[in-house]
Formats: structure tokens, sequence, C-alpha cells
């Protein structure tokens, strides 16, 4: 359980009533993770909304290839292998008074990047099921919490599409054209 003051350090909850407040710190709880700790993986079932207290956690897309692998001996002896290759593109940031994993809240639920901590972190950890059961049996605290979740994944996309085409950019050479 949570203490309700805690909730209010976070501007996705700054215009809860206090009732509202008491009751969704009554479903939460406190998460510590270590430096580089993941907390969810990209396409996981989402179960949790975070918040970071203390610390900071970076969210990361992973981006899959297949490369060509291969091992000359002699002329008549080539082996050829493919290797799957991962390469994380950090796209956001998040740090203390920040949500992450909105994702849960959201159908189909799935998780929309991987989000590993990248020093001592400190979460608050509010459980899905309980937070959507709240939200939908108070329609005006849901449409107070999902209009501040949209700003929310508003930044997320707009950070997100900037930082793919920085990575865009390098990958393609595009900043010689």
């Amino acid at each position: 359980m949570l203490d309700k003051d805690v909730l209010t350090e976070f501007p996705i909850f700054s215009d809860v009533p206090e009732t509202s407040l008491e009751r969704i710190a009554q479903i939460g709880n406190i998460v510590e993770f270590k430096p580089q700790d993941v907390v969810f993986r990209q396409n996981d079932l989402a179960k949790s909304l975070y918040g970071v207290l203390d610390g900071g956690v970076e969210l990361s897309l992973i981006f899959k290839d297949k490369v060509l692998k291969t091992n000359i001996q002699y002329e008549e002896s080539i082996l050829a292998r493919t290797e799957d290759l991962e390469k994380p593109i950090i796209v956001d940031t998040v740090g203390p008074g920040e949500i992450f994993g909105w994702s849960a809240l959201i159908a189909p639920g799935r998780l929309t990047a991987t989000a590993r901590c990248s020093e001592a972190t400190r979460v608050i950890s509010i459980p899905a099921v309980d937070l959507k059961a709240m939200l939908g049996r108070d329609h005006s605290l849901g449409y107070l919490i999902m209009q501040k979740l949209a700003e929310i994944i508003s930044k997320r996309l707009q950070n997100r599409t900037e930082k793919l085409i920085e990575a865009w950019g390098e990958a393609f050479g595009l900043s010689k054209i």
C-alpha cells in the first residue's frame, strides 16, 4: 500500500480527488530495482502502471536483424549461417514524477518498449486490472486519468518519432544529403 501523498508527485494524479487518491494508494506498492534491471520487455503483457519515485528508466525499442556469417576455410569449404542480431534504441528516459507502462491501461495491453533501469530506481506499481476496474466504476475519474494519459502518450510518440528519424538518418547517411 502507498501513502496517497506519494501519488500527488505525479502529474497524472494531480487533479484526482482525495478519496480516489486513497483508493488508488490502497492498490499500489513500491518496488526497488538495481541498475540495469529490466522492469519489463517489449511485447510482454502489460500488468501494471509504473511511476518513478527516484532513479531513472530507459525505454528502448529492440530491433531484430538477420546477419549472414561466413567462414571460408578453403575454396571448396564455405560455411554460411545466419545469426539474429538485436539492437536496442533508447527512445525515451523516464525520471522522477513520470509514469511508464501506460500500455497496461490501453487495449491490447502489450508493452511497446523495453524498460531498463539506468541507475538504482524506486517506482510505484499499480496493478492495471484493479486500476481499470476503478476507472470503469468511476467514469469521471476514468476520464480524468485517460485525458492525462493521452497527453503522456502523445509526448512519448513524439519523442519516439524524433529518435527513430535520428537513428534512420545515421543508418542511411542522411546527414550527408
